[in-house]
């Protein structure tokens, strides 16, 4: 409840509940099932007191925390800190109690069968290659490489690098439950060969050269958006649109960020930017990466798709062809949208 005793609602939550109304019918069933997930992550039914302390304590104690004051510091805990989610879903049971006594019916119908995606182990893949629409991973279990939707995950990464996740799937597709962590590749192979002590693992890494980079990236990285596993302000400073007024350093919380997107979709629309083939996002080698995911999560956040239309004529018809040919669903199923309304105007 908010301070005049009114529902007080997540930004995020709101803007996850936009998405889903957007897509409607064309929402692939992953999308429902990762709702489920961030639905069962703030029911906490998963120990959440006990999960917030063991978070903190593996990212290093107190000096860790964030936020004006001690109830936002653990508000942010429980919104943002990556081990605290993992915990409370699944170690202490939080998706499976959702599932099975909270979830809806009408939910749960939706997302088809979630049992699947419980108590999923805890992985170490190495990142091999991208591409617009997909990211190929190496378990790091073994020899086996891993297709996966390309979310945004490997966006920081450099070819090599690795992250921790639970690898799930749904309609013969393969994903992260939730965005997944990047970590040192050495702690991705401890963890990979032994799952289970995870969270132990993680916080001796937490202790050592890359501490501080770690705790950061554990406590303060994630908003753990629905369709797409970097947060907004985070993939905003990615890459440079054409318009020097949208400069990354112009963009900030409540800035620009809706014409940054914007520009974004029309750029990589106009030839601009090339969703296939654009410099390094990483910062630390010199190979051309995609960013067909960045633009993918500009072209859907809410705001962008009540913005986008206007500017567009029939003959952009064409250009939203290739990004749908190009982007990773459900960004494609927009694009097609989009078309099929100049189609029928004409």
């Amino acid at each position: 409840m908010g301070p005049d005793g009114r529902p007080w609602w997540r930004p995020e939550r709101v803007r996850r509940l936009r998405q889903i109304v957007t897509l409607g019918d064309d929402a692939p069933e992953w999308v429902f099932r990762r709702w489920v997930v961030a639905q069962a992550a703030q029911a906490r039914l998963g120990r959440p007191r006990e999960a917030r302390d063991v978070a903190v304590r593996t990212r290093g104690g107190g000096s860790t925390l964030w936020g004006v004051d001690q109830d936002d510091a653990m508000s942010k805990v429980i919104d943002h800190d990556w081990v605290y989610r993992q915990l409370v879903l699944h170690e202490h049971g939080g998706l499976a109690a959702f599932v099975d006594g909270a979830a809806t019916p009408a939910l749960l119908g939706l997302a088809g069968d979630m049992r699947p995606w419980i108590g999923v182990p805890m992985g170490g893949f190495e990142f091999m290659a991208e591409t617009s629409d997909r990211i190929v991973w190496r378990d790091l279990a073994g020899t086996q490489t891993i297709e996966t939707l390309n979310l945004g995950g490997a966006t920081m990464l450099a070819i090599g690098e690795a992250v921790l996740g639970r690898l799930v799937s749904a309609s013969d597709v393969h994903l992260f439950d939730s965005a997944p962590l990047c970590v040192p590749i050495d702690v991705a192979r401890d963890v990979a060969a032994s799952p289970s002590t995870w969270v132990d693992l993680l916080g001796q890494a937490c202790r050592g050269v890359h501490a501080e980079m770690l705790s950061l990236l554990i406590a303060r990285m994630h908003h753990f958006d629905l369709l797409f596993d970097l947060p907004a302000t985070l993939r905003r400073h990615l890459i440079e649109p054409p318009d020097a007024e949208l400069r990354s350093d112009q963009v900030g919380v409540g800035g620009n960020g809706v014409e940054y997107d914007v520009a974004l979709v029309l750029a990589a629309m106009s030839g601009e930017l090339q969703p296939d083939d654009v410099q390094c996002t990483c910062g630390e080698c010199d190979d051309p990466r995609p960013v067909g995911s960045l633009v993918a999560a500009a072209l859907m956040e809410p705001e962008t798709l009540d913005a986008l239309p206007p500017l567009l004529v029939t003959s952009d018809s064409s250009a939203l062809r290739a990004l749908e040919q190009t982007l990773v669903t459900p960004a494609d199923v927009v694009c097609r949208r989009i078309r099929e309304g100049f189609d029928v105007a004409a």
